[in-house]
């Protein structure tokens, strides 16, 4: 839900840079940070070697929206929505193939490690998922 929020405020925003409406992208810009942020809190609190990888691809996010923010550019907001859009498929495919492989539990859901996919503009986690 959290990647959903944050591509949908990232979309607002971008429209609104295009558009050169720099007021109406303001909000929506940093409700995305804010999901963002919320997400690297997320995977720091462990300290296994593939949250701190995790991590280091939701920082960089922080930072490309950072930049989009400030220096209202669209570019930067739609690659930082590209990933965004790769880990939330990244996610549906953990979580189908865990559907999967699991006969149905009768407690709680448990949660899936979440998969990093290795893009061309994100920095090299060393990682990588594969269907």
């Amino acid at each position: 839900m959290l990647l959903e929020g944050a591509i949908r405020h990232g979309r607002e925003a971008e429209v609104a840079l295009r558009r050169g409406d720099v007021l109406a992208a303001d909000v929506p810009c940093m409700r995305m940070i804010d999901i963002i942020s919320e997400l690297l809190v997320g995977v720091r609190q462990a300290k296994t070697e593939l949250n701190r990888k995790i991590a280091e691809l939701y920082l960089y996010l922080f930072r490309l929206v950072g930049e989009a923010k400030v220096n209202d550019d669209p570019e930067k907001l739609s690659e930082a929505l590209t990933l965004l859009g790769f880990e939330r498929q990244t996610w549906q495919m953990v979580c189908d193939k865990l559907g999967a492989a699991q006969p149905p539990a009768a407690g709680p859901a448990r949660s899936p490690v979440a998969p990093v996919l290795q893009t061309p503009h994100a920095p090299s986690l060393g990682i990588s998922f594969e269907a």
